[in-house]
């Protein structure tokens, strides 16, 4: 009896090794948020905020109508931006592919972030891209209008013809490392010199 007990336990814990673990997956959170359609539409409804991968966020998103309904997978081709929260993603072309790029700061400088697998000092890791454009670049400087891939080692020196005209925002980054969040507030500021004053 004992033999059969321990026959059967041993083929039961064989049987449970190989097994394929299925990864956990967690129950979907969402928060209200809205999306552009590819023919321009506003879309309101609520967003995943919390997908299987957060780098998925750059490449599609889950959406549930306000009208009601299952969550919706939304891929690159079905919208042009979407948002939540605090958090707003733009459709951008990086290398000749289309994704969504995280908005940092919006206004005379647009400034985004890619976030995606890579390889710090040899290991996987997460590594992040940003980008650049002046909307109201003209004359020699036309080029700028053109969303342009920012060297993460040499930023400073990316960023100045740029920010040439506030020389002093500027001069108080950082010249050999880069703050994501220091560069966010700094292009805040130059955005805000910028600002257009509506008429009451």
């Amino acid at each position: 009896m004992k033999k059969l007990i321990s026959l059967i336990f041993i083929v039961t814990a064989f049987s449970m090794a190989g097994q394929p673990k299925k990864a956990a997956k967690m129950a979907p959170i969402t928060s209200p948020g809205y999306y552009l359609s590819a023919k321009g539409d506003t879309v309101k409804g609520e967003v995943r905020t919390n997908p299987d991968d957060e780098l998925d966020f750059h490449k599609g998103f889950s959406f549930k109508p306000a009208k009601g309904g299952k969550l919706l997978e939304i891929d690159i081709k079905k919208a042009k931006a979407y948002a939540f929260e605090n958090k707003q993603f733009e459709k951008i072309n990086n290398n000749g592919d289309d994704v969504y790029a995280e908005v940092l700061s919006k206004g005379r400088l647009n400034f985004y972030e890619i976030r995606f697998m890579g390889k710090i000092d040899g290991y996987e890791a997460i590594e992040s891209s940003y980008f650049i454009q002046d909307n109201n670049a003209e004359g020699d400087d036309l080029k700028l209008r053109e969303l342009k891939k920012l060297n993460n080692k040499f930023y400073k020196k990316g960023l100045e013809p740029y920010m040439k005209e506030q020389k002093s925002i500027w001069n108080n980054l950082d010249k050999f490392s880069f703050n994501k969040q220091a560069v966010v507030q700094a292009i805040n500021e130059f955005n805000k010199l910028y600002l257009i004053a509506k008429p009451e």
